[in-house]
């Protein structure tokens, strides 16, 4: 167990960190996220309010749709990276990080006070799980029918489902980047929504998963943690995760981004040649010449325990470029590269019916 943003979790169970691994990438895991945080943005100015706070297209999003956003401060920063769901025309649901709950809903009540809309933190009140993995659709299929979780296309939802008798939202985004779902419930029902599934999964190779595969799997993924890669500190500018914003419109800290383009910071993907992993804050170096430091490092089980990670760099790089990697406290020097995301083959943007056969 170990300490994340305030909550006591599981850093990995009985089974450990690796099987946890290999579950979500060949059978199925469950993870307990209850610690995300939860509002509901609501009202007439609700869509205005939403497209001038968050990065991407708002009012492109269908009803059903989720989408993934940046919330950015004056300097373009990232206050917190989160996912948007979309109820209805003037309905919607912002899913944030754990450590950023008291200031993301702080930031936003102040913003939409001259908007005609409400914001309710419903993190209390919310559960969430996350089933991940190529069998978590067979899983799944033993509560609801085939045909309709067949028509459940990437970054999608349906509202409110019966999982043994529980009411759920179910959404398909993912963090790992494989195939699988999100299920919101009351809180008062988490519990026995998750013996359910670890009950009903045995068939399907469910293990329950920790923290510890769960960054495992994003870094594979080639996905961000905040605090890491996106930080309030460091303009949104020069990393793979641009998509989620959208230079066509206007956003709150978009102008400070135009400024500082070109940028002199990039955040790159990276791979050791050897069997250690450079571990965050370590410098990097390139010809013997230091030009950034490493963000995030870890020890991929999908590729043979090969160390791979990010790195943030004064410079960009392309691939196959050679690197040093050097721990400040010691001298110890090891090598490696850059490479190309994601780090491993994924599922999640599959068609669901392959999995259901």
């Amino acid at each position: 167990m170990g300490d994340f943003a305030g909550w006591v979790l599981p850093l990995w169970y009985p089974t450990g960190q690796s099987a946890e691994h290999m579950a979500v990438r060949k059978a199925c895991g469950l993870f307990d996220i209850c610690h995300m945080g939860e509002f509901r943005i609501s009202g007439p100015a609700a869509v205005r309010f939403l497209t001038g706070l968050l990065t991407n297209r708002v009012d492109q999003a269908a009803h059903g749709q989720a989408m993934y956003h940046f919330m950015l401060n004056e300097s373009g920063g990232v206050i917190d990276d989160c996912i948007l769901y979309r109820f209805g025309a003037d309905d919607f649901m912002l899913v944030v990080n754990a450590g950023n709950i008291d200031a993301d809903l702080a930031w936003i009540r102040t913003r939409a006070a001259d908007f005609d809309c409400s914001v309710e933190d419903r993190s209390p009140f919310l559960a969430k799980l996350d089933l991940q993995g190529p069998a978590s659709p067979a899983l799944m299929s033993r509560f609801i029918p085939k045909s309709a979780l067949a028509e459940l296309k990437y970054f999608r939802f349906l509202p409110s489902v019966s999982i043994g008798g529980i009411d759920v939202l179910l959404s398909r985004t993912g963090y790992t980047g494989e195939i699988g779902f999100e299920l919101y419930a009351e809180s008062s029902r988490a519990e026995a929504l998750w013996d359910l599934l670890l009950s009903e999964g045995k068939p399907h190779g469910i293990l329950a998963c920790g923290l510890g595969s769960r960054d495992t799997l994003r870094v594979e993924a080639g996905l961000p943690l905040h605090g890491h890669e996106l930080r309030p500190d460091r303009p949104a500018i020069g990393h793979p995760w641009e998509f989620a914003m959208r230079a066509d419109r206007d956003f709150f800290g978009g102008r400070a981004l135009a400024a500082g383009r070109p940028t002199d910071r990039w955040i790159l993907p990276f791979s050791m040649n050897g069997r250690r992993k450079a571990m965050p804050g370590w410098e990097v170096l390139q010809e013997g010449v230091t030009i950034g430091f490493v963000l995030s490092g870890v020890i991929s089980p999908s590729l043979n325990n090969m160390p791979i990670g990010f790195l943030e760099s004064t410079r960009p790089l392309d691939n196959g470029v050679p690197l040093g990697f050097r721990q400040p406290e010691t001298g110890t020097l090891l090598e490696g590269r850059i490479v190309p995301i994601p780090f491993v083959s994924l599922t999640a943007r599959r068609k669901m019916a392959e999995f259901l056969t």
